[in-house]
């Protein structure tokens, strides 16, 4: 099985070699191209030269002699050279290659050369005396390559050539060595971390500076863990709080049930109300213990609305009217906003978990106040009551299944506040308790999704 190593190796050196190849042949096709560019420079100027030296040795002469050519082109001639010169008639006056004279030497040179004019099909170039022509020129250098100090320009670079490929070819290898290397082990070190998080380990490092799609999958990782650890501690803290909450009410029951059937407990009316109130309180505490996990868990989504406050805001006065008759406490809702976005089920459950414990710890002949106003980005629903708080009881109040110590007459199962913060938290608010003066104050702060006033509304009254 090739492993991601090899592949991201093999992949990086074949695109590095790509690029090599690709420039080396940019540079080969440049560099005949420039060869082209200078034989065709050279082929003008040599004729451009030796043009005037025909004219010249015609006028002195009256015409074009092999002798006369030679003499007249004797200074500018060279090995790396060929010069053809016909006369009008297409003969052959002078041919000169690479040195040597081909007319006075004669032989098969001279008849390859004779048969390769008649074949070729390039130009010649006529010689003028004023409008009239005196001669045919063909002329130009052996080659590029045919100059000795070209050929050593060329070795030359074709030597730096070669060296800077092999030193780029090393330099790609060590390159894609080390990038392979690097991605092979952040993704090994991704895999290993993930496997270890598979066989129940909650304490895996992930790493934190690879590449971008690599840190995303590290990332992911890490939030998967942390959600598994917070599933894994809502599980435990769910088995502590039945347990707790459980054992001594069935303890009670179980006790009372043994008493009855052994017969030294009286089976009375009183009896049974006291026994099935047991149970009542049984069956609200597994209820709100299974609305808890709900409202935690992370599959729990809102419905979201905009919801009228003052009609929000009546609702819950027409509610906790009745509230305030059996304790009677006095009660005031009031509502200085238009409009608010929320899950308006969860929330009248939030509010209703902090009303009822506002009446059931509310001093005698007090009042309990409802309070909603926006502040800053905020929406705020502030409950009262005319009472107070021990402080070092305020952090614990939210927690499961506590009861303060002025708890007097709550038959609660202690997680009325706990289900409330965890519906603020779900519309990403916060809740806050703490004294005021005389007055414990609670505050549902939610943050503002929608268009908000703070419009001063009329006082509500229930």
């Amino acid at each position: 099985m090739k492993t991601l190593f090899s592949q991201t190796f093999v992949v990086f050196l074949a695109l590095m070699c790509a690029l090599l190849i690709i420039v080396a042949g940019i540079f080969l096709v440049g560099m005949r191209r420039s060869i082209q560019d200078w034989n065709i420079y050279r082929r003008h100027a040599l004729q451009n030269l030796i043009v005037p030296h025909l004219q010249q040795a015609y006028r002195r002469d009256g015409t074009l002699t092999r002798g006369s050519v030679a003499e007249a082109l004797s200074g500018i001639l060279t090995n790396n050279q060929y010069v053809y010169v016909l006369d009008t008639d297409r003969q052959p006056v002078f041919l000169y290659y690479g040195g040597e004279d081909l007319l006075l030497e004669g032989g098969t040179a001279m008849e390859h050369v004779l048969q390769a004019l008649e074949q070729s099909q390039e130009m010649m170039r006529a010689v003028l005396d004023g409008d009239r022509p005196i001669a045919f020129l063909r002329a130009n250098t052996l080659g590029f390559l045919s100059d000795v100090a070209n050929r050593r320009f060329v070795r030359s670079v074709g030597i730096s050539v070669v060296s800077g490929m092999l030193v780029s070819l090393f330099l790609a290898l060590l390159v894609a060595y080390l990038f392979s290397r690097y991605v092979s082990r952040q993704a090994t070190l991704v895999g290993a971390g993930l496997q270890r998080l598979s066989r129940g380990e909650r304490s895996v490092r992930f790493p934190q500076h690879s590449p971008r799609e690599l840190q995303a999958i590290a990332d992911s990782a890490g939030t998967l863990q942390q959600q598994l650890c917070e599933e894994a501690r809502l599980r435990r803290q769910w088995a502590e709080d039945i347990a707790h909450d459980l054992r001594t009410p069935i303890a009670a029951l179980k006790t009372q049930f043994e008493g009855l059937k052994d017969g030294y407990i009286r089976n009375t009316p009183q009896r049974m109300v006291a026994l099935f109130s047991e149970l009542l309180m049984l069956e609200g505490l597994v209820n709100d213990l299974r609305e808890l996990n709900r409202m935690e868990s992370p599959e729990m989504t809102l419905e979201l609305e905009t919801i009228d406050a003052a009609r929000f805001a009546a609702g819950i006065g027409r509610t906790f009217n009745l509230f305030s008759e059996r304790y009677r406490a006095g009660f005031s809702v009031t509502c200085s906003i238009e409009r608010f976005e929320a899950d308006e089920r969860l929330l009248s459950r939030a509010l209703d978990n902090v009303l009822r414990n506002a009446f059931e710890h509310v001093e005698h002949d007090g009042d309990v106040r409802l309070t909603i106003y926006g502040r800053d980005d905020e929406v705020v629903f502030e409950v009262s009551n005319s009472g107070h708080v021990d402080e070092e009881e305020i952090p614990r109040l939210f927690d499961r299944l506590y009861r303060g110590g002025n708890d007097r007459r709550s038959a609660g199962s202690g997680l009325g506040l706990a289900i409330t913060k965890a519906i603020i938290e779900l519309h990403a608010g916060s809740v806050t308790l703490f004294q005021r003066a005389a007055r414990t104050c609670v505050q549902l702060q939610l943050p503002v999704t929608a268009g908000l006033s703070t419009l001063h509304r009329d006082r509500y009254v229930p």
